[in-house]
């Protein structure tokens, strides 16, 4: 359970890093705007994280559905 729950982290700040640097970077090439960049960067890196996170607690739920169904 701890080891899911830290991957799942991992994974989401991972995520999070690359996502907010390539959008930024993107952002500031197309726009040269460094703060404009930055600010859509973080908040397109953090969507991506949330989505990371919650489509992670779904498998996870859903393995543990099956999991208890093939108990019975």
């Amino acid at each position: 359970m701890f080891a899911r729950i830290a991957g799942t982290v991992m994974l989401s700040a991972i995520v999070f890093v690359v996502v907010s640097l390539l959008v930024g970077l993107g952002v500031l090439w197309a726009t040269e705007g460094v703060f404009r960049g930055a600010l859509i960067g973080v908040i397109c890196g953090t969507a991506a994280a949330f989505t990371v996170d919650a489509v992670g607690i779904a498998v996870g739920r859903r393995s543990s559905d099956e999991n208890e169904r093939s108990r019975r």
